[in-house]
């Protein structure tokens, strides 16, 4: 079996994430819209699992990873993991049908394919710098700490996905598209269109809406069950924050724990190898719409680069000629001041092979990047040190001790909480030197003074009985020691304490009725006399006039035209279109022109609305085979998901 490896670091781990994950994001987003969510046959899944496919469980831990790769591909923030759980199990049942439907197909990559992959993809650089493979050990820990895989799990991924793009590239082989629909595409893209439109919101015929307190009052006893128990249950609390940073009596570190802290951390206080460095670069041209540098253009910055190098070898000032060549906008004003590298952090990996190597003062030869090419001038280095205890002894003790007050406040919670269970919480609290503080009515949502919002706190809160025993809650940062002194269950407001509630609703649904009928006058009464604009004006509304734009073109009032207004396209100059309601606002547009694209563009731009309309076309066909596919399993029951259990899932992940 194939053994590769990466070194560590923030660029090789994000460029392996994207490659396990990109398949699985694509398939959802491009070709099952809506997902596959569909309970059939009467199949089960293990304790451990969310679904299965053909027999073949999809685990929850397979789909926590693929969730925290899309999170990473997509730069959404953890906290937002919960959310794109039910996404993350469809990618992971799509590709296994995928998977699935390649295999019937004898589309299975082999062990050869599989290392000629490795060897000689973009990954290579990565896995094996300089055509060698760095080593089964450092391989193993890389699979295991970056993505909790064992190497045949990683090697298995990796393998699936060579495996799926087979599959892809034989679907793809049988799409075509012919000359006239490239045609016909050209012109629907590149069609622009110039119209007056008139706008009209409910903001503006608000004012004339008139609303009775017997109108209000019918609709709210017409409509008692939408306000049932709208009121939320409230409780009263009292309790006691022991905050670690606030302690009537905080803690002191003595010197023996100070020194033994730092002899438990003493790698914590190692100072790595590094270098401050300036550098000049030249950057490649960009690729091209078929991903191609220009190797003319490439030719041309080596050269330049070369050139500059010479300079600096007859004596150029380093500085002078960063500002004068380097590319790097940020650096070169600053006579290509970079700044400070450490040994082993990843993050500029062709440029550390060769800077570590250099003596003070020294330029590099030219250094090759996907981006460009680097010249490099070492300011100064600074080995690695252990730093002593008395250095860092001032870091160490707020460690310390605020590792000891946080022990002190749970110790001292508890002891609150045992005296208040024998007398009051009150009585308890002064004995330590603390004040217990009494809420006002509060409901889940509201905030505790001296505590803030706390959804643990809420939960124990209004999970206890009035006056029962008081119990200990640990928050953010310490501890509440709480007993609920009062409530008041759900209830119905009355008519008074949501008449403006229903006034708004009621206002807001007039507004749109008025809006319509509004929108439908302009449209009538201008296509009567040929005159939006004067007839718009007349009523209120506002008439403005865009610029000559295309299909994905942003037009004030109205957003992206081919999603909002899309029939402007299809309007010939002179005509006057139906309303068109947005909702909340409205418009009724008047056509001027309707520019269709050149022949001239035509022969420029045709390769590229091929290129588009293929990729369309075969992300249509995937769709309709995986759809296919997916109907199969279906039918013969092999296909299940588990939705309870995904929505504990989810739940579960929320509250963490």
């Amino acid at each position: 079996m194939i053994r590769f490896l990466q070194t560590p670091g923030r660029i090789q781990k994000a460029l392996l994430i994207g490659f396990l994950t990109v398949v699985c994001v694509m398939m959802v987003v491009t070709l099952v819209p809506g997902g596959i969510f569909t309970d059939f046959g009467g199949n089960s899944v293990g304790s451990d699992a969310l679904a299965k496919v053909d027999g073949e469980e999809v685990t929850i831990t397979e789909v926590k990873q693929t969730a925290r790769g899309m999170l990473q591909q997509q730069r959404i923030p953890e906290q937002y993991e919960s959310m794109i759980l039910p996404q993350a199990l469809d990618a992971v049942v799509l590709r296994k049908v995928y998977l699935r439907e390649a295999e019937r197909f004898g589309l299975r990559a082999t062990d050869e394919e599989l290392r000629y992959e490795m060897q000689h993809s973009p990954l290579a650089n990565a896995l094996y710098p300089d055509g060698k493979f760095i080593g089964t050990q450092q391989y193993r820990n890389i699979v295991q700490t970056q993505f909790n895989l064992t190497i045949p799990q990683f090697e298995q991924a990796v393998r699936n996905d060579l495996t799926m793009r087979r599959l892809r590239s034989v679907l793809d082989a049988g799409v075509y598209v012919s000359d006239a629909e490239v045609h016909e595409a050209f012109v629907h893209e590149r069609t622009r269109v110039k119209f007056d439109y008139a706008v009209l919101s409910t903001t503006q015929v608000e004012r004339i809406v008139q609303l009775q307190d017997s109108e209000l009052r019918a609709y709210y006893e017409k409509n008692q069950e939408q306000f049932k128990n709208t009121l939320p249950e409230k409780r009263k609390v009292q309790y006691v924050v022991i905050d670690p940073e606030r302690l009537p009596h905080p803690a002191t570190p003595e010197l023996t724990e100070l020194q033994a802290y730092y002899r438990q951390h003493v790698n914590d206080y190692r100072n790595s190898e590094s270098v401050d460095f300036r550098h000049i670069l030249i950057k490649l041209p960009l690729p091209g719409p078929e991903g191609q540098v220009d190797a003319k253009k490439a030719e041309e910055a080596r050269k330049k680069a070369e050139d500059v190098l010479a300079q600096l070898r007859k004596g150029g000032d380093f500085a002078v000629l960063a500002k004068k060549y380097s590319d790097d906008a940020a650096t070169a004003p600053q006579g290509g001041v970079v700044g400070n590298l450490v040994r082993g952090s990843g993050s500029a990996p062709e440029i550390e092979k060769v800077i570590f190597t250099l003596p003070e003062g020294k330029v590099s030869d030219l250094i090759s990047t996907s981006y460009g090419f680097e010249i490099v001038q070492v300011d100064k280095k600074t080995a690695a040190r252990q730093q002593t205890f008395e250095e860092v002894r001032s870091q160490i003790e707020p460690l310390v001790a605020a590792r000891k007050n946080q022990e002190l406040a749970s110790n001292l919670a508890r002891k609150v909480e045992t005296q208040a269970k024998a007398g009051t919480l009150k009585k308890a609290a002064a004995a330590y030197d603390l004040l217990a503080l009494n809420s006002d009515w509060i409901t889940r949502n509201d905030a505790l003074p001296g505590i803030g919002l706390s959804p643990e706190l809420s939960a124990e809160i209004f999970s206890m009985q009035p006056n029962a025993a008081p119990a200990t809650v640990s928050l953010a940062s310490g501890f509440a020691v709480v007993q609920v002194t009062d409530s008041k269950p759900p209830s119905t407001p009355a008519f008074e304490q949501v008449k403006e509630t229903i006034a708004a609703q009621l206002r807001q649904q007039k507004a749109e009725t008025l809006l319509a009928q509004a929108l439908q006058k302009i449209s009538e009464k201008a296509r009567a006399s040929h005159n939006l604009t004067d007839i718009a004006r007349s009523v209120g509304a506002t008439v403005l006039t865009s610029e000559l734009v295309s299909r994905d073109a942003q037009v004030p009032e109205i957003g992206q035209l081919a999603s909002m207004a899309p029939q402007v396209f299809q309007m010939e100059p002179g005509e006057i279109s139906q309303p068109i309601n947005f909702g909340a606002k409205g418009i009724v547009i008047a056509m001027r022109e309707r520019v269709p694209p050149t022949e001239v563009e035509y022969k420029f731009t045709k390769d590229q609305v091929k290129s588009q309309l293929l990729e369309r076309k075969r992300a249509e066909a995937d769709q309709i085979f995986v759809v296919a596919a997916r109907e199969r399993l279906a039918e013969k029951g092999k296909l299940f998901i588990d939705h309870k259990k995904l929505e504990e899932l989810v739940s579960r992940t929320q509250n963490q």
